[in-house]
Formats: structure tokens, C-alpha cells, sequence
């Protein structure tokens, strides 16, 4: 009966909330004891300390990718902590969810990535996911559904919460990134914009729920995208 309760629980959030397994879980709390306790720079360490308690309230902080994060940090150069703080420190006190540029990093530090490769596509995906949200705002639906549950079966912990208007900035901000980053002219709005939506079709109802991705694709054109570029830039529009 439990079996059948949890895949039903499942498969009512199946194709758009955001499922996590976790074992065992993972307390922000413990995170935070851990970076006390941790060699990273003790300014950044205060910065964390500071800024981590309202990011995992406010669910811009996934506690499992942070923990990896914060581990990879350890040892790498005071420099390259320091800019990766102040990046994110700006990203998170606009609101906006730095969960996957951990992931990122943590990703590039496995790879061997160097320092100065990591930090550059932090910056550009972080000044371009700025620009998408000052952009998009005026845009933001007046209602979202919103939810947030957690439950443990036996030595599992299934949380999940439903994809919000900053998942659907972050998807944005990714696919604008990668045209960028894969050499694509930052003046090819329509390209962008083609990129984008194609994304947003491949997420919706899979990812992104329907109705924000909808939402999204009414106010999506390539002047959005200009809109875009020379706000993350400070550049002139053509």
C-alpha cells in the first residue's frame, strides 16, 4: 500500500514539479555549520554565513547542490572564491535562483576546468540571467500556483515543489547564454529568440509547467531578446 501511495504522490506532480531524491537529506542548517567550520576565506565565509539562510527559505538554494559546491570550493584559489561569492551575492540579493551556476561550477572544478574558464561563463550566464529578470518582470503572472512538499518513506526523503516564473527566467537566460557562448552574434535576436522558444516548447509540461511556459512563449519576439543583450551588455540596439 505505502509502494502505491508514493508512486501515486509521485505521478501527480509528474511533468512539471521538480522531484528530488535525496538519501539522506540534506539540512541547510548543517551547511551552514559546515561552512563555519570550513578553510574557505573568511570574508566570503561571512558573506555565505549572511546571505544562505533567506536563499534556502526562499528556495533559491538547493541544499544538495550547494553542499557539493561548497566542498569543490574548498581549496581552490582566495581569488576565484572571492569573484564566484560577489557574482552570486548580487544574483541572490535580486532574488534570483543560483542553483544551477553552482552546479556549473562544481561541474567545471570536476572537468579541470581553469579558474579563469570557470569564472567567465559564470559571469556571462549571471549578467545575462540578470538582464533576462529586470526584462521579464514586467511580464511576471499576476497568480502562480506555488507548493512545496516533503516525504520521507523508510531511509527516502521525495521533496518537490512546482517550477516558478524564475525557473522559467533561468531556462531563458540558459538558452540565450548558449547561443553566446556557442559563437552565435549577439545581434541575431531572431536566432535567440528561436532558440529560446524551442526550449521552452521542449520543457513545457515536462519541466515547466504549461501554463508559465505559455505565458513566456505570448511575450517572447527577437526585440525581447535585444532587450536582452543591451541591458546585460550596455550596449546600443541596432
Amino acid at each position: 500500500m505505502r509502494k502505491l501511495w508514493v508512486a501515486a504522490f509521485f505521478l501527480a506532480f509528474a511533468g512539471w514539479a521538480q522531484v528530488q531524491f535525496a538519501l539522506p537529506s540534506v539540512n541547510p542548517e548543517d551547511i551552514l555549520q559546515w561552512i563555519q567550520r570550513s578553510t574557505l576565506p573568511s570574508q566570503e565565509k561571512a558573506i555565505w554565513l549572511r546571505i544562505l539562510p533567506q536563499a534556502f527559505a526562499d528556495e533559491l538554494v538547493d541544499p544538495k547542490i550547494a553542499q557539493v559546491f561548497f566542498q569543490r570550493l574548498v581549496g581552490t584559489p582566495p581569488s576565484f572564491v572571492s569573484e564566484l561569492t560577489a557574482v552570486m551575492e548580487g544574483l541572490l540579493e535580486q532574488k534570483i535562483p543560483v542553483t544551477h551556476l553552482m552546479n556549473k561550477v562544481s561541474q567545471g572544478i570536476i572537468m579541470g576546468r581553469t579558474w579563469s574558464v570557470i569564472i567567465n561563463e559564470i559571469r556571462l550566464r549571471a549578467v545575462v540571467l540578470s538582464a533576462t529578470h529586470t526584462v521579464l518582470s514586467p511580464y511576471r503572472p499576476l497568480a502562480e500556483a506555488k507548493a512545496s512538499v516533503s516525504v520521507r518513506v523508510g531511509g527516502f526523503e521525495i521533496r518537490t515543489r512546482t517550477p516558478t516564473w524564475e525557473d522559467v527566467e533561468v531556462e531563458i537566460a540558459e538558452a540565450v547564454s548558449d547561443f553566446i557562448a556557442g559563437g552565435g552574434d549577439i545581434h541575431d535576436w531572431s536566432g535567440m529568440e528561436s532558440l529560446v522558444r524551442t526550449r521552452l516548447l521542449q520543457l513545457r509540461g515536462r519541466g515547466l509547467p504549461s501554463y508559465l511556459v505559455d505565458h513566456a512563449l505570448q511575450a517572447l519576439t527577437p526585440d525581447l531578446m535585444g532587450e536582452i543583450v543591451s541591458q546585460a551588455f550596455q550596449i546600443e540596439r541596432r
